[in-house]
């Protein structure tokens, strides 16, 4: 597999490891500060639709833009989003807080399905035909693992 696959993996992994991180995050933070569980719950919740809608509008955007290209600006988004998150989280806590922050979740996760569908399709293109079904497994691999451990 090429150096280029091993990088989409890294990136996966780390994309991964921040979705786990500030899932939980977000999901202790309106715990804390309202004390409903079921709110809480929420999060996972509105990350779950969020994903689901992503994958109803690829096809928009599948035939216009490149794979790669989506990928990357997804990413680059999905970093500014979780800046905002991070910001909005250190503000005192309000409605107008807690609302933003189910809409900033959904947004990221929004995105977050975007990079799961085009990762499949950019892997043809970095591996050979050989390789594509470990490339693949692999890839599922540690997207189950992460998603477990979360």
């Amino acid at each position: 597999m090429t150096q280029r696959f091993y990088l989409l993996a890294a990136s996966q992994v780390t994309a991964n490891v921040g979705f786990v991180l500030y899932t939980m995050a977000v999901t202790s933070y309106i715990k804390e500060n309202t004390g409903s569980t079921a709110l809480a719950s929420m999060i996972t919740m509105t990350s779950l639709l969020a994903r689901r809608l992503s994958g109803l509008s690829v096809p928009l955007l599948a035939d216009t833009y490149r794979s790669i290209h989506i990928m990357r600006s997804v990413q680059v988004m999905q970093i500014g989003m979780l800046v905002g998150l991070y910001v909005l989280l250190t503000q005192e806590f309000t409605v107008t807080v807690l609302t933003m922050g189910f809409i900033i979740v959904g947004i990221i996760s929004f995105f977050n399905g975007f990079f799961s569908i085009f990762k499949t399709s950019v892997v043809r293109s970095l591996v050979n035909d050989s390789q594509r079904m470990q490339a693949n497994s692999l890839l599922s691999t540690i997207d189950q693992t992460f998603l477990f451990a979360g």
